[in-house]
């Protein structure tokens, strides 16, 4: 069969063994897989597979059930569903935790296959991020949410996400067009994340200069600084991604001052039993938010497998980067 790894620092269609299928697994039949960040640095030799992992790219799968392992439902068999993947989900077959698997949330053989794969991964970190590490959903409360990198594929989900939790929605982009698209996405205000003046008048705008309960992070140490002044007090900081550098320096006072919370997180990382959960809190939370449509699949592009190097290259353009997820799929 084949699948698609990283050969001298670029993805590639390559030819590998169809993997076997364990206790408590399933064999998915591959139609569409996402392509994240996570890819491209394991292709560059920054982000190695977890032990025991695939050496194939892709962290969720959109296909048919083909095969099904001891110990799992028959029931499986001929399903259409998604999976959240270590990795192999850019692939011919892919092998998943029973347990890790969804059924599609949208009908329609492509366009089903093409939304499971755009969703569930960004979905995934949405929750955790806004929910497990951020506040109950049924808390309550009316919180004030920041979604940085809102144009990415977890930011266009997280924006929607925060909405539907009754959550007041900032969030920024890298250029006034984007802007736009998130607000007609849900946001209550979008602003530039290069303009310090504008995300202090949102921060004015949507919080009455209190600043936002909770932030979410993708650009790391570049924008720390900034994080801290948009903090609300006792406001939490998470941080998924690392896109402008991983060191800096912080003003401890102001974290005191504010008795905020400053965190990390990242799902591939969790043990099964942790992602697990996660994926059937989406299946029991957020799926049903997308049978409504009160949660969209957001897809820049769709390309065939064969342009996964394509792929790659739109992606890696952070700022000409269009608004959603790249999602590859199986040629007819």
């Amino acid at each position: 069969m084949w699948s698609v790894q990283g050969v001298d620092g670029v993805p590639a269609l390559v030819e590998v063994e169809r993997p076997p299928v364990g206790a408590g697994e399933i064999l998915l039949e591959v139609v569409a897989a996402g392509v994240n960040r996570a890819d491209l640095l394991q292709v560059a030799g920054h982000y190695p597979p977890p032990a025991g992992a695939p050496q194939t790219l892709g962290l969720e799968a959109a296909g048919t059930v083909v095969e099904v392992g001891p110990g799992v439902d028959p029931v499986w068999l001929g399903r259409a569903a998604v999976a959240l993947v270590e990795g192999g989900a850019q692939a011919q077959f892919c092998v998943a935790h029973a347990d890790l698997a969804l059924p599609l949330p949208v009908s329609g053989r492509l366009n089903g296959y093409v939304a499971g794969a755009a969703l569930l991964e960004a979905a995934v970190t949405a929750w955790h991020n806004l929910v497990d590490c951020g506040f109950p959903a049924d808390s309550g409360a009316r919180r004030a949410v920041l979604i940085h990198g809102g144009s990415g594929a977890v930011g266009t989900v997280a924006v929607q996400l925060a909405k539907a939790l009754g959550a007041t929605v900032g969030t920024t982009a890298g250029e006034p067009d984007r802007c736009h698209k998130l607000i007609l996405l849900g946001a209550d205000a979008a602003a530039d994340y290069h303009d310090l003046d504008g995300l202090l008048r949102m921060k004015q705008e949507l919080t009455a200069g209190r600043g936002f309960d909770l932030i979410l992070d993708v650009a790391g140490a570049g924008g720390l600084e900034t994080n801290l002044e948009l903090l609300a007090p006792s406001g939490i900081l998470n941080i998924i991604g690392l896109q402008k550098g991983r060191h800096a320096q912080l003003d401890l006072g102001q974290v005191l001052s504010k008795s905020a919370r400053i965190q990390g997180s990242t799902i591939r990382g969790l043990d099964v039993a942790s992602k697990v959960r996660l994926v059937r809190a989406v299946g029991t939370h957020v799926w049903p938010l997308v049978q409504a449509q009160r949660i969209r699949p957001v897809i820049a592009h769709t390309l065939a497998f064969s342009k996964a190097k394509r792929a790659h290259k739109y992606l890696a353009k952070a700022t000409a980067r269009p608004l959603g997820k790249i999602v590859l799929f199986t040629e007819a």
